[in-house]
């Protein structure tokens, strides 16, 4: 047995990331809900499963690389890490510290099974994840009310998972980060309710007029990590690698209480209504000026990568931008009317600003505008109807005409595929479609 790599002991890995840990906890919800299912190893399988993700995404430590059996020794070590991480919070939950006996079997067994479940226990007591050290305050709720653990068990929630309310999730409002709503955006393991309220959480603990700027920033970076992958080892176009994104974000903007307001809209359509100020903000291109004087090489090249940095996530705007028009996201904050809003003029079509954006930016002087603009404006032909065919041909054709002028290959290749897509998407225009 001691031969055997799935029994001896684990090697203890060195300090996680902050963006190893931040993975980790966004799926803690998910093995916890599974401790507490039918399905014996459904949990252990779900664990190893992320541990999977986990070598993908950041490939495996380095304190097992060389070492015989690495991999399944990882994955191991993984589900211990969720095992042990769930436990002890139940532990500290029921105010118990870990028996004896358990402890002295846990080191017979080499540190392997610290934690002993019971077949019996109907419904194991579950506690919001923030940290391995909860606060004070929480202990000392949980200890005042003297709940037995066989009632606790049927009396509390866990709230990150089935409590969407912004208020319920105050216990892990301060531990969530952009980062960590970033990668709950690229975890497709975490669902609606949980990513709404990892979303709500981070609002409640940063108030502002508009919360939801950070949220939309945390899904650029979203997609960014995303389209930085090489295109041989994608699995998606980016038209769907952006449209899933979004589709995300929309429905969990579906579980927004009425409590949270971005910029005078509240509840579900708050969140259209932070990305169409984003988009009317990442819509306006300005180049970064050279500094005054003489500048060294050093400052020169960083000024070039920033600048060139710049034009790409002007791109993925336009991308993103062209994805909610497609979508319908940019409409959803109006369908109670201008009232909501506070205009005193009935709001103009969602399409609108998108419209005025195409026409415009083909006749800016950076090339990275038209760039933007004709990935809009594709779109919009793709929303369009045909009795303004002629309108989407004509500033197709000033589109096509600029084509020839763009001096960066990389964007004359982006132009030209989709110069031929919006041809394409012309031609087949649905006469059934109204204004």
């Amino acid at each position: 047995m001691d031969s055997d790599p799935r029994v001896s002991k684990p090697r203890l890995p060195k300090a996680y990331t902050d963006e190893q840990l931040v993975f980790l906890r966004s799926h803690i919800s998910g093995f916890e809900t599974r401790t507490r299912g039918h399905v014996r190893g459904d949990a252990k399988k779900f664990a190893l499963d992320r541990a999977n993700e986990f070598l993908v995404r950041f490939g495996l430590p380095e304190d097992l690389q060389g070492v015989d059996e690495a991999e399944p020794r990882f994955r191991e070590q993984i589900y211990n890490w969720y095992k042990n991480t769930v436990g002890r919070a139940r532990r500290k939950l029921e105010g118990r510290t870990r028996s004896k006996k358990s402890s002295e079997k846990a080191s017979n067994s080499n540190n392997q099974n610290g934690i002993t479940w019971s077949p019996n226990l109907a419904t194991p007591t579950t506690v919001p994840y923030a940290t391995p050290d909860e606060t004070p305050s929480a202990q000392a709720s949980s200890s005042s009310q003297q709940i037995p653990p066989a009632q606790a068990a049927g009396q509390l929630q866990f709230s990150f998972q089935t409590n969407v309310s912004v208020t319920s999730a105050s216990a892990i409002a301060l531990n969530v980060t952009p980062t960590a709503l970033r990668d709950a955006f690229l975890t497709h393991g975490i669902d609606m309710a949980t990513l709404s309220s990892l979303i709500q959480s981070y609002v409640l603990s940063h108030p502002s007029p508009t919360p939801l700027t950070t949220i939309l920033h945390s899904l650029f970076d979203a997609v960014t990590s995303l389209l930085s992958a090489p295109s041989s080892s994608r699995t998606a176009s980016t038209t769907d690698i952006i449209f899933n994104i979004l589709r995300r974000f929309l429905d969990a903007c579906s579980y927004f209480p009425s409590s949270l307001m971005h910029a005078g809209v509240s509840g579900p359509l708050a969140g259209p209504r932070a990305l169409q100020m984003a988009l009317r903000k990442s819509s306006v291109w300005s180049p970064l000026s050279s500094s005054p004087g003489l500048a060294s090489i050093t400052d020169e090249m960083e000024r070039i990568a920033a600048d060139r940095q710049r034009r790409k996530d002007h791109v993925q705007w336009a991308q993103i931008h062209a994805a909610a028009l497609e979508l319908g996201m940019l409409n959803d904050y109006r369908r109670n009317g201008a009232s909501e809003l506070g205009y005193g003029v009935p709001p103009l079509s969602g399409q609108s600003f998108s419209e005025m954006m195409a026409r415009d930016a083909v006749w800016e002087t950076d090339e990275v505008e038209w760039v933007a603009g004709i990935i809009v404006l594709r779109a919009i032909i793709r929303c369009g109807a045909m009795n303004r065919k002629g309108e989407y041909e004509q500033l197709l054709g000033t589109y096509e005409r600029r084509w020839k002028e763009i001096k960066d290959e990389a964007r004359q290749a982006l132009v030209t595929e989709v110069l031929l897509g919006a041809r394409d998407d012309l031609s087949r225009l649905d006469e059934t479609r109204v204004t």
